[in-house]
């Protein structure tokens, strides 16, 4: 052995990067455990962590810290004699012919104090662990770390997952260690990267698309300087193969990641192997349940999915995911593509495949009967959670394919394709995912052209068509679609697809100011409802009516409406159209004076929208708060309408845009150079046009009001200079125009006045932070109005935001993490 503290690491070759917290985690535990074993899939940066950390111990043992590489012992006879000969090796121990190796290299380390570095167990790990547990036992001053794939299960061992470096939460985030890594690998074999703004959003996607794990990007950096960040990630699309290793001095096991996952994958038993590659049908992360119904059969029992499921999670090929009460598994993308290869050499690819697409339509089919009722929520976590999942089939069976992907081989099953996205499209809506719901209706209404499906089934997907063009105010479309809807649900005789049909029909003629046809078409459906015995139908014709009623001028026939819908969507559970009925009724109170109601009902459909995730309701209610509160608190008026307006413009729902940048005009009519609201309203104006709606009813004296004043203060050509200037401005300019009328009319929030975490993530406005100041002293509603000198309405409004950009439901943890964030003060 050599001399005492010198020990054998090898040099490193690279800078580490990153890992500075991992680092620190293993040197305490390092402190508290004799065994400590790395694991993690492979290259996440297992080996080159246990060498850094290696290097920051050494000095706390005095015979040093000793390197074990354990990667060529694989193949051969007597494992635990060569394990043991490595070991031999690295400590500079003599063999002695016809003597245990084992036995010299623990009386060598018997009175020493020594680190030991295992690396690479995993090919071995029996034979290493029996070593290593023998060594423990007969060399009490002895510490040993290793690095596998799987733990050793030796007693007292403690684990240390290694998982991918840190991501980049936004595309311009710089500082990520993923970020670092690909830029400087990327550097080292070309020298003129450039790492430019562009570039590095560039870089984010990529290095998210790799799961952070250190291997692939930087066998991707080193592509950089040939194909551009761009095209690695489109290549990596279809096959992480594109992942070479340049450097002939690399170790062989990563001289491509395809290496890498050859070395698991040998180690694996043949029912491992079997799961494995079945498990690549899976996008995204899967439940225990959803492996065993898709993957049990033939050779594989689904009572032993479980099983298998923990050896490939303990060999770093699966990851865990969620909490004991919900706990699901995932793939990284690059294991997940290496497995996907392997199921279509093996022949399964299409059995497999189309039990995925069953299983998913029957988690969809079952989770939007249970978007009507209390369990909504909960299908809708459910359908969140499988989101990747129904995109995989969706893509499968109506032929579309990622970007720079080839073309599907298998033949298209468009009939469970369409029946998926029918039973998708209400969880799409009820989240904000127009366009993408809009998306695969419509190609579902284009595939079925060539592959027809059941009538039944192409009603659905035309209905469901219709309604997402009508939500993204494309009325001729949604018309079209509704109408052949129609005509076949008349056709086969089903009234329930007839009576919603109606409805959206209903809504169209709403929102284009033809009220009476709007009224028509309501009643039409509500006695449909009606005849057939459906209260559930019945309720939501009386809050389409109500609506109606409201918007042209009727509010107290929409408080009546809505009031009987909502009495039985509450009794009911029912959290979507409970906050619909809510959002009418506070308008029309509102509308007949009473401002106090409508803000407490305003109030209410947003607190319900928010917890449900329903961003059309959530934006709605702002608006509408928003005209509640704008003569007390013009500030936060405007916070809540730069809200809408965004989410509004990210749903596509250019009439409700309209209605919005009509509110912000108004209320920024008194500002000293009024030529910006004029602008604005041309804006609104032009985009009516081509919507081919008018101003509702109910907005229009407020509407005529303000185009009063500005042609009054403009002047008649000033007016209409800037009313021509915004009727022709891009819809991006327009919401850039609206954005900062309202800031400047609200004063603008003074973010650098608030605490840093409250302004920044949360986005407290001054007056929030202040209500929130007196929530911290235990005032009400009413003494916090008394005390800022506002309404009891405004003061509640001002609260319900703050739980809802806090996310909390209570004012006493909305205090909590308050304080938790540096403030109230």
């Amino acid at each position: 052995m050599s001399a005492p503290g010198t020990g054998s690491l090898p040099v490193a070759l690279s800078s580490l990067i990153g890992r500075q917290r991992e680092l620190r985690e293993l040197q305490a535990l390092l402190g508290s455990t004799r065994l400590l074993t790395l694991t993690g899939t492979g290259g996440s940066g297992k080996t080159r962590l246990s060498l850094a950390l290696a290097r920051a111990c050494g000095d706390r043992f005095g015979d040093g810290a000793w390197w074990v590489d354990l990667a060529s012992v694989t193949g051969r006879e007597l494992l635990a004699e060569a394990v043991a000969e490595a070991v031999a090796a690295a400590l500079g121990v003599a063999r002695v012919p016809g003597q245990d190796t084992a036995a010299s290299v623990a009386r060598h380390l018997r009175a020493r104090a020594a680190l030991l570095v295992f690396d690479n167990c995993e090919q071995v790990v029996a034979d290493c662990a029996g070593l290593i547990e023998r060594l423990l036992r007969s060399c009490p001053d002895l510490t040993v770390v290793a690095t596998s794939r799987e733990l050793l299960r030796v007693p007292g061992e403690l684990a240390f997952r290694v998982d991918g470096l840190g991501l980049p939460d936004r595309d311009d985030d710089a500082d990520a260690d993923a970020v670092e890594l690909f830029i400087q690998r990327a550097r080292a074999t070309s020298p003129g990267f450039s790492a430019g703004p562009a570039n590095r959003a560039a870089i984010a996607r990529l290095v998210r698309q790799l799961d952070g794990l250190p291997l692939a990007i930087e066998l991707a950096a080193a592509r950089a300087g040939v194909l551009g960040v761009a095209e690695i990630a489109a290549r990596l699309a279809a096959d992480a193969i594109v992942l070479r290793h340049p450097s002939r001095s690399a170790p062989a096991r990563h001289q491509t990641l395809q290496t890498a996952l050859d070395w698991s994958h040998r180690l694996l038993t043949a029912q491992e192997q079997a799961l494995f590659r079945r498990l690549a049908c899976f996008a995204g992360s899967f439940t225990l349940h959803a492996a065993e119904t898709v993957c049990g059969g033939q050779d594989l029992r689904p009572a032993d999915v479980a099983e298998l499921i923990a050896a490939l999670a303990a060999k770093s090929l699966v990851q865990v995911d969620g909490t004991a009460e919900r706990y699901r598994y995932r793939m990284l993308e690059t294991i997940r593509q290496y497995a996907e290869r392997a199921l279509g050499e093996s022949g399964e690819q299409p059995a497999i495949r189309a039990g995925h697409a069953a299983f998913c339509l029957r988690v969809a089919q079952q989770a939007q009967a249970g978007l009507d009722g209390p369990g909504e929520l909960g299908s809708l976590a459910d359908l969140e959670a499988e989101h990747d999942n129904m995109r995989a089939v969706l893509r499968r069976t109506l032929g579309a394919s990622p970007a720079g992907a080839p073309a599907q081989e298998e033949p298209r099953d468009v009939a469970t394709g369409a029946r998926l996205a029918i039973a998708l499209w209400p969880f799409w809506y009820r989240r904000g995912h127009y366009q993408e719901a809009r998306s695969w209706l419509e190609r579902a209404a284009t595939a079925a052209v060539s592959q027809p499906v059941p009538a039944p089934v192409l009603a659905a997907v035309l209905a469901g068509a219709g309604a997402l063009a009508f939500l993204q105010c494309d009325y001729d479309v949604a018309a079209e679609r509704l109408s052949k809807a129609r005509a076949l649900y008349e056709e086969e005789g089903d009234r329930v697809g007839l009576a919603g049909t109606l409805q959206r029909l209903g809504s169209i003629a709403r929102e284009q100011g033809r009220y009476a046809d709007a009224r028509k078409l309501h009643s039409e459906s509500l006695a449909i409802w009606a005849e057939m015995g459906d209260a559930a139908g019945v309720a939501a014709s009386q809050d389409f009516l109500g609506f109606a009623a409201w918007l042209s001028g009727d509010p107290a026939r929409a408080l009546e409406l809505s009031g009987k819908a909502l009495s039985f969507f509450q009794a009911g559970g029912r959290r979507h159209e409970t906050a619909s009925a809510l959002l009418n009724m506070g308008v029309a109170a509102s509308l007949s004076g009473d401002a106090e109601r409508g803000a407490a009902l305003l109030e209410e459909s947003l607190d319900i929208a928010t917890q449900a995730g329903y961003r059309e309701g959530i934006a709605w209610a702002l608006h509408e708060l928003a005209l509640t509160i704008a003569d007390d608190d013009l500030e936060a008026a405007a916070d809540m309408l730069a809200e809408s307006l965004e989410i509004h413009l990210s749903l596509g729902d250019r009439w409700r845009v309209a209605s919005v940048v009509e509110t912000i005009a108004a209320l920024v009519v008194a500002q000293p150079d009024p030529s910006l609201a004029a602008a604005v309203l041309g804006a609104a104006d032009s985009l009516r046009k081509a919507m081919g709606t008018p101003v509702p009813a109910a907005e229009r004296p407020g509407y005529d009001r303000c185009v009063r004043g500005l042609r009054e203060s403009l002047g008649a050509s000033r007016f209409r200079s800037a009313w021509l200037l915004g009727g022709r401005m891009p819809a991006e300019e327009v919401a850039d125009a609206c954005l900062r009328a309202i800031r400047a009319a609200g004063g603008g929030p003074d973010r650098a006045r608030l605490p840093a975490g409250l302004a920044g993530s949360h986005g407290l406005t001054e007056r929030e932070l202040e209500v929130l100041r007196l929530l911290g002293q235990g005032l009400t509603n009413r003494e916090i109005a008394r005390q800022l000198q506002i309404s009891t309405g405004t003061a509640g409004v001002h609260v319900s935001n703050i739980l809802r950009k806090l996310k909390v439901s209570t004012r006493v943890q909305a205090v909590s993490v308050a304080y938790q964030l540096g403030g109230p003060a």
